[in-house]
Order: C-alpha cells, then sequence, then structure tokens
C-alpha cells in the first residue's frame, strides 16, 4: 500500500501537477491522522472495557467478602446471645437465692468466652492497592470505604478491644473462684462455693459488667449488619446495572 502511494506521488511529480499533488499529500495527511484517530480510540475502548471489566470484578469480590462477613456476624450475634441468657440465668439464681444447679455448669463455663469478629477483606485491600478511583460510582466508593474504614474498624477497635480489657479483670477472678471441669466438657465450669459467690460484690459487679458488654456488643453487630446489607444490595445494584 505505501508502495503504491509513493509511485502516485512520483507521477504526479514527473507530471510537473504540483497542485494535485499537495491536494492528494494533505489528503494523504488527514487519513493517516484518521487512521492514528481510529487506533486511538480502539486503544481507549479496549483499555476502558478492560478497566470496567476490573472494575465489576472487584465490586463482586467486595459483595463476597461483604456477605461471608455478614454471614459471621450472625453467627457471632446468635453465640452472644445465648450466652448472654447464660449469664442472666446466674444473676436469676443470685437474685433469687437459689441453691446451685448443675445446669448451671454450663453457663459458668461461658463467662469468659464472646466472639471476636472477623472481618473478610481480602478484596477492599486489592481496591485500595489499585486506587479507591477504580471504582466510578462515586457513592459507591464512599460507602465501601466507610463500611471499611469506619463501621468494621470501629467495631474491633472499640468493642473487642474493651473485651479484652475486661477479660483481664475476669480471667484472674475467675480462675480464683471458678474451677473449668475439663473431664465433664471444655465448656463447663462451677464455683468452689457458689453461696460465697452469691454474696460476692466483686463477682455481681463483674458479671453485670460482661452483661453490659455483651449487649453492646450485639447493638455493634446488629447496626453494622444492617449497614452491611444495605452495601451488598448496592453493589448488586451497580453491577447489574453496568452489565446491561
Amino acid at each position: 500500500m505505501i508502495k503504491f502511494f509513493r509511485k502516485i506521488r512520483q507521477k504526479m511529480l514527473t507530471e510537473n501537477k504540483f497542485s494535485k499533488y499537495l491536494l492528494y499529500a494533505i489528503g494523504e495527511i488527514i487519513l493517516v491522522v484518521i487512521g492514528i484517530l481510529i487506533a486511538l480510540s480502539i486503544n481507549n475502548w479496549n483499555e476502558n472495557r478492560k478497566l470496567n471489566n476490573e472494575e465489576l470484578s472487584l465490586l463482586n469480590d467486595i459483595r463476597i467478602n461483604l456477605i461471608s462477613t455478614h454471614g459471621t456476624f450472625k453467627s457471632d450475634s446468635i453465640k452472644n446471645h445465648r450466652n448472654i441468657l447464660s449469664y442472666e440465668k446466674i444473676e436469676y439464681y443470685i437474685e433469687k437465692d437459689l441453691k446451685y444447679n448443675v445446669e448451671l455448669d454450663s453457663d459458668f463455663g461461658v463467662l469468659t468466652f464472646w466472639s471476636t469478629p472477623f472481618i473478610t477483606s481480602t478484596a477492599y485491600k486489592t481496591l485500595q492497592t489499585k486506587g479507591l478511583d477504580l471504582i466510578k460510582n462515586e457513592r459507591l466508593r464512599q460507602d465501601i470505604s466507610y463500611m471499611f474504614e469506619v463501621e468494621l474498624k470501629s467495631l474491633v477497635e472499640d468493642y473487642d478491644r474493651s473485651e479484652w480489657k475486661i477479660s483481664e479483670t475476669v480471667t484472674p477472678f475467675f480462675s480464683k473462684n471458678i474451677r473449668r471441669l475439663h473431664k465433664v466438657a471444655l465448656n463447663h465450669s462451677r464455683p468452689n462455693d457458689f453461696e460465697a459467690l452469691k454474696r460476692n460484690d466483686e463477682f455481681q459487679n463483674i458479671l453485670s459488667m460482661i452483661i453490659r458488654q455483651r449487649k453492646r456488643g450485639q447493638v455493634y453487630f446488629s447496626d453494622v449488619m444492617l449497614g452491611m446489607q444495605s452495601l451488598i444490595d448496592d453493589i448488586k445494584t451497580e453491577i447489574d446495572s453496568r452489565k446491561k
């Protein structure tokens, strides 16, 4: 093709048709420019399609991570609720001055237990590496960032950290006054002297502190789970609308 155009130019020059040659040269330049613009347009289209596919894939991965975390939190909330019922049963026995019943073994066994929030965030970490601007929907980008940087981080740094601080008080008292019944079951324990424990103000203070903390945790989990479910739905809506 290049040889063909070169022959045309040479023929025009030898025939001294300079004006026609000039028009031809301009037309050839225009064709070259058009070709370059088309090539750039195709390249940009391919690049945008690649970024679009990468964004949608990452959004889907974030959604899967959130669904996994939501399921874990739901399980944690159920466990924490059961533990609260166990603590309140102990409290009830103390308030009613009831004699010890072996059914309390399982309730005393979970006094030091709580569910630490486990967050699956591999996809969000990948997004941070690639750049948050990869998410084109600004509101969705802000919601995702807020969920991981504020909501979930607060759950760990505020609630879970408080649990560990309380554990520093509960564990020493527990080891002095309550024995693990490991030969019966790993999650069973029994007070050395329940009657004395019922009159122990420190134990009642610890028990009320634990109940309050677990209930506080339930509120934390519930609020975060509501926001998480809303974000999961929003991400799905975004993905579905972009696939059309």
